[in-house]
């Protein structure tokens, strides 16, 4: 018997029954799908920070956590050694970057001498970390302030005089600022 005879020839019930698990596996597969990630903050961290007399040059790596292209239209940094702003940075010009990928941006700085202080008692070996705070804001038109601050410690590069890494101790998820 061909396929659409059988299916003429079957109760109304079984037909409905039927259509009511194709709805209910395609409405599970779209459920189950994979969840797209947006309206996260970046994850920014400390890539390089090279001392060069009184001159500081950070490199920054601006991680886009979502999965969508973030477009950053302003982007604002600060770095603190307790109590010295080691380094601040805002910039207001476009930065796109593409879903689950980075961009560094890079700085140069002139910090205060309490601030520079420390830096180079690292570099020197006296101290082996010094503890930093990291906090900033970027700007995205989709998005709006999306806030991220992390706190870390800074050590020194074997082998490269007035050279720094940084590794993060704590990093705190997404603060959306409010608009007022």
């Amino acid at each position: 018997m061909p396929f659409a005879q059988r299916l003429k020839n079957e109760p109304a019930v079984l037909r409905g029954a039927r259509w009511l698990l194709v709805f209910t596996l395609a409405l599970t597969a779209v459920a189950c799908g994979p969840k797209l990630i947006t309206g996260r903050a970046p994850f920014v961290s400390i890539a390089t920070m090279t001392l060069d007399g009184g001159s500081l040059e950070t490199s920054y790596d601006i991680a886009n956590q979502n999965g969508v292209k973030m477009n950053v239209d302003e982007f604002e940094v600060r770095v603190t050694l307790e109590p010295a702003e080691l380094a601040h940075l805002l910039r207001r010009e476009k930065l796109p970057i593409d879903a689950n990928s980075s961009e560094r941006v890079t700085d140069r700085s002139q910090p205060d001498e309490s601030a520079l202080d420390p830096l180079r008692s690292l570099e020197s070996g006296d101290t082996d970390s010094l503890p930093f705070s990291l906090e900033g804001r970027v700007h995205t038109p989709e998005d709006g302030y999306l806030r991220f601050e992390q706190k870390g410690h800074l050590y020194r590069v074997p082998g490269r005089p007035g050279q720094f890494r940084a590794a993060v101790m704590r990093a705190s998820e997404l603060v959306r600022e409010n608009k007022l």
